[in-house]
């Protein structure tokens, strides 16, 4: 083999892991938080491309741009959505915080009350709605909470 061909093999030997590493996320960093995430342009395209658990029902039926990023076990996630009211939710005392601030914080001072919407913490943002699940026991997602 020549030195020309050592060459190009050694380097796409260190630049295929990469490319795989690439197409496998939209965002390569997810890949190694070991997170997904996905966007749609509306709930009703949520529905169809929802990846991992169920979609939650409390997302608005007029939501539009609905952004998810959930854990790949499915035991955290966080969704931003715009547009939208809230449906079958009770105003409660906040329990946790969302595990990522991709969609922004909750402010300052934090929220004392929150939307509980099944498993899910919701508040509401300038823009619509951030909701968030985080697991309260080993390996819970939100569709055994």
């Amino acid at each position: 083999m020549t030195h020309t061909r050592l060459r190009l093999a050694a380097a796409a030997g260190l630049v295929t892991p990469l490319l795989v590493l690439a197409l496998a996320a939209c965002n390569p960093m997810d890949a190694l938080e070991k997170v997904h995430s996905e966007e749609f342009a509306d709930r009703a395209a949520a529905a169809k491309g929802w990846v991992g658990v169920e979609m939650p029902a409390w997302i608005p039926a007029d939501a539009t741009s609905v952004k998810n990023t959930a854990t790949t076990d499915e035991t955290n996630a966080v969704i931003a959505v715009e547009g939208g009211e809230l449906e079958d939710c009770a105003e409660m005392d906040r329990r946790g915080l969302p595990f990522d601030s991709r969609y922004g914080s909750l402010g300052e001072p934090l929220p004392s009350t929150v939307f509980v919407c099944g498993p899910y913490e919701v508040v509401r943002t300038d823009a619509g709605w951030l909701g968030w699940f985080t697991a309260t026991e080993k390996g819970q997602t939100p569709a055994d909470a």
